[in-house]
């Protein structure tokens, strides 16, 4: 009788097992895999092109990173190009719009997000060492799609929620509340078309809403 107690017992113990869900460290660790994060951190310099879509009109850009904290942006506006730059603590940019050419010191908000455009990996990864904070939230269903909620607070003070595949352990969807002069400005951020690059997977679909609009 003993024996048939802890058979049934130990089936019991591994069906519990196995339903159990993956711990914040195993979906991230997934999450580095897929995105092939191990060999995106050997490149010392990144280049993409893309196209902008804004109320109907299609605007080519160019991002370069380079490593360590530098960040260029060009787009091509009516035969015009905005630049901006961020290298290493300081930023300016160039904004033909405004009827100058001349390049423009940028601060406060502006400095701070051109900064965080240099973090190739994103503040999910070694997130630790960058002074962040990471916490599971939980699976929910989105829009058909099971997905893991995770929370990340900077050590600026910026939240953003990570919804992250519970089947391909790829990043869908961001959500991001940022103080901007003392009010706080939520952004929803929605990848899609992934795509392998080399050894790295990108997406290279993104649609960015504030306060809803596109």
């Amino acid at each position: 009788m003993k024996r048939i107690t802890v058979i049934i017992f130990c089936l019991i113990f591994s069906i519990s097992a196995i339903s159990q869900d993956l711990s914040l460290n195993q979906i991230l660790n997934k999450y580095y895999a897929t995105a092939g994060l191990k060999h995106l951190i050997k490149k010392k310099t990144i280049e993409m092109k893309g196209k902008s879509m804004r109320q109907g009109m299609e605007t080519p850009f160019t991002v370069y990173l380079k490593r360590p904290d530098k960040y260029r942006l060009e787009v091509s506006i009516q035969g015009q190009k905005m630049i901006q730059v961020y290298n290493s603590g300081s930023g300016w940019m160039i904004a033909p719009w405004t009827g100058s050419t001349e390049t423009k010191d940028l601060t406060g908000q502006q400095l701070k997000q051109m900064k965080k455009q240099t973090d190739i990996e994103g503040p999910l990864y070694q997130y630790k060492e960058k002074g962040n904070k990471v916490v599971l939230l939980g699976k929910k269903d989105m829009e058909g799609t099971e997905v893991y909620k995770i929370k990340l607070t900077e050590k600026d003070g910026d939240i953003t929620t990570y919804f992250i595949d519970a089947e391909n352990f790829v990043v869908l969807k961001t959500n991001t509340n940022t103080k901007i002069r003392g009010e706080e400005v939520e952004s929803d951020t929605y990848y899609s078309d992934f795509k392998p690059v080399g050894d790295v997977v990108m997406p290279f679909s993104i649609e960015m809403k504030y306060n809803g609009q596109t």
